[in-house]
Order: C-alpha cells, then sequence, then structure tokens
C-alpha cells in the first residue's frame, strides 16, 4: 500500500481507470461530452494520449474497467435523435481499441452494468421514457429487460447495487436492495405482514446466476428469478455492503429494535457465515465508518485533547493516535478527513514510517493498493 498525489491532474474519481507501481491511467473530459484516455507516468511527470481519436458521450460516462481492459460507450449524433453508438473495449496498458458493437437508438445511452466480460446492461433514455436491455457479445442477441428491478428504475426499488461473485464455477448477480412502500403495500394485500406493522420498506439482499437471469431476458419474463438471501423488515433496519474479503462479498446488517449489528461473509448462494458482532449499546460510539476497503466497521470510541481511539471491529484491532483520525487503510495509516473554511482536507500518518501526510484541498480514493490523492477542485 502506497500514496499517489495525484492532485495536479484534471480528473476526478469517475476519471481514474487503474494504477500500477509506476503509472496512473485515466480519462480526461476534454469538453462536456468529449474525453480521451491517458497515462501518467510518475517518474518524470510525463502525460501519454493512448487512444487515436476523441471519444464522445453524451450522457451519463460511466466506465467499466476488467483487468487491462476498460468498457465505455462512443455516441455520435445522426438525423431526428438517432445516436450511432459504439461499445467499446480499450486495452489501456497496449493503447489498443476493439468496438465489439454498433447500435442505433433514439436517446441517450448508459453503460449500466458488465457482467462476466460477456453481457452489457444498457439504459437508453429519450425524452420521458427509459429502457433497460442486455446484450451478449458472445452471441450478439439482444433483448429488452423487462424486470426494471434490475436497474432500480421502478418503484419498487429506491436503492439498487449490483454485485458479482462466483461458487463452484457458477456466477451469480448479488443485489443489495432496498424495497420501497409499494412493495409494502402489495406486503399487507398479500397478508405477509399486519397493518400494525410499522415499517414502510425492507433492507434485503437477493441472488440469481448470472445464467438464469440471462435466459430470464431472452424469454421476455416480467421478473428475474432472485432469491432471498436475507430480508430485514424493521423500520430503521439497513443491510450496508462492505467490499469483498478474501474473494468473498461481506455485508452487515443492522437491527434496528436490537441496536445490533451483524457482519456477515456469503460463503454460498445461500449461506452468511457471521464474522462479528456489533452491540452498538455497550460501545456508545461518538463515530463510526462503514468501510468497504477494509470490509469492516470502524468505531470512534475516545477522542480529546490528547489522543484518539478507533476500533475495527471485524479483527478487533484497536488503533491509537495524538491527532484525529476515522478510519485505518491497510493496517497502516490512520485517515483523517476535514472540512475547515469550505476546503476539505485529508491527513494520513503511516504507522511502519511514523510520518504525518496532509493534503489541502483533497480527498482520495483507494484503487490496486493504492491511496490516490485527488483535488477537489476537479469533482
Amino acid at each position: 500500500m502506497r500514496i499517489v498525489d495525484a492532485r495536479t491532474l484534471p480528473i476526478d474519481h469517475e476519471d481514474v481507470i487503474a494504477v500500477t507501481s509506476s503509472s496512473l491511467y485515466f480519462r480526461k473530459k476534454e469538453e462536456r461530452t468529449s474525453f480521451s484516455l491517458f497515462r501518467y507516468d510518475e517518474e518524470d511527470g510525463a502525460i501519454t494520449q493512448l487512444n487515436r481519436r476523441v471519444y464522445e458521450d453524451y450522457g451519463y460516462p460511466k466506465l467499466f474497467v476488467d483487468g487491462d481492459v476498460v468498457y465505455f460507450l462512443n455516441e455520435i449524433p445522426e438525423s431526428e435523435g438517432v445516436i450511432k453508438t459504439e461499445l467499446i473495449a480499450f486495452s489501456y496498458k497496449a493503447g489498443k481499441e476493439e468496438v465489439i458493437t454498433t447500435f442505433d437508438k433514439r436517446g441517450n445511452s448508459t453503460l449500466f452494468w458488465v457482467l462476466d466480460n460477456r453481457y452489457f446492461l444498457f439504459l437508453t433514455a429519450f425524452e420521458s421514457s427509459d429502457e433497460a436491455w442486455l446484450y451478449d457479445r458472445v452471441t450478439g442477441q439482444r433483448e429488452r429487460i423487462r424486470d426494471e428491478r434490475l436497474v432500480g428504475k421502478t418503484e419498487r426499488f429506491r436503492e439498487l447495487y449490483l454485485f458479482t461473485t462466483t461458487f463452484k464455477g457458477v456466477s451469480y448477480i448479488v443485489c443489495n436492495a432496498r424495497l420501497d412502500e409499494f412493495d409494502y403495500y402489495d406486503a399487507l394485500d398479500n397478508g405477509r405482514i399486519s397493518p400494525d406493522d410499522p415499517i414502510d420498506h425492507s433492507e434485503a439482499l437477493l441472488i440469481c446466476p448470472i445464467e438464469e437471469a440471462v435466459e430470464a431476458v431472452w424469454d421476455q419474463r416480467e421478473e428475474l428469478p432472485f432469491d432471498d438471501i436475507l430480508r430485514l423488515q424493521g423500520e430503521g433496519d439497513t443491510v450496508q455492503y462492505l467490499g469483498e474479503n478474501d474473494g468473498l462479498l461481506r455485508f452487515s446488517a443492522f437491527v434496528d429494535a436490537l441496536n445490533e449489528e451483524v457482519i456477515y461473509d456469503l460463503t454460498a448462494p445461500d449461506v452468511l457465515h457471521e464474522v462479528s458482532v456489533v452491540d452498538w449499546g455497550a460501545y456508545e460510539p461518538l463515530d463510526f465508518t462503514y468501510d468497504d476497503v477494509g470490509s469492516t466497521i470502524f468505531i470512534k470510541i475516545d477522542e480529546s485533547d490528547m489522543h484518539t481511539e478507533v476500533i475495527d471491529i471485524a479483527t478487533g484491532a484497536r488503533y491509537i493516535d495524538v491527532e484525529p483520525f476515522e478510519r485505518v487503510i491497510g493496517r497502516r495509516y490512520l485517515v483523517h478527513e476535514f472540512t475547515e473554511d469550505l476546503t476539505s482536507s485529508v491527513v494520513m500518518f503511516d504507522l511502519e514510517t511514523e510520518e504525518r501526510h496532509a493534503y489541502d484541498n483533497a480527498y482520495y480514493m483507494v484503487i490496486d493498493d493504492t491511496i490516490l490523492v485527488l483535488s477537489m477542485s476537479n469533482t
């Protein structure tokens, strides 16, 4: 784990593609819709353009990185609202572009998700309408997705986050979803809950094999065959994603009635393994941080002019410093973020070298075993 100060580069966290031991790969937006890809070499500060032509994206320009390849869209407006859109796979280390497919649609398209480096989930918006659809790069098949829960576009899901994982060679989609009050009323009608129940939503973890989900799309089914892994139905209950730990997806589930939170690893399609339990009443924390880098919850239990103490709930480790901090990265860097006079800053204390690093007008992200410091001026 190392720190790279990239505040001089005209990028924000959504532009970062990858970091190696010597270089940073990134996207630079040249105008509101135009962008190119670059490599920044730390040793001499050289910046090299990687693409041979400028790309355009008139929607939400989302990047998906898989190994040495970054996926994105290039949109070319044509007549009467029709946009010719290229799905591009760019090998950023080799500087090579591959146009996977081209399609013509009215409106702007967004590459919403990439599954198994094969299936591409798109969302196309035209005037007041939205359409979600799936593309298979192997067969070339395309089909509209009728279950809009997958992209979180209906009233049924206010929030939905997608993850992928593999068990015994089978790939799965895992959804961390918040179901809203429309499902609550459906549950009332179906008799699954009582009118005396105060909840207006539930928090859930849902799972489905990718191949089964894809087949459901091809079969034009109205709903994909998700199964519940976990569902909390108490008012104030939440499910939180905590990243990956040793290749396993990790989540925490807070039950408000118990004032208790359990950290789970998803070890099988139907198995949540309990990692640790947080009795919030026993800690009375001053502050806490959900951390999807260290796959844990950091609880600040003491803060004074003399010292700050923070506990890593997953490991039980306690960290103490004479200065404020909220989280620990790589069991090495104590990190403090704060705002003063409308300026955000980051301070990191290195436990190995016992050096303190301060970065003004800054925020940070963690990628490729690197703490990347970025400028707030570019957000």
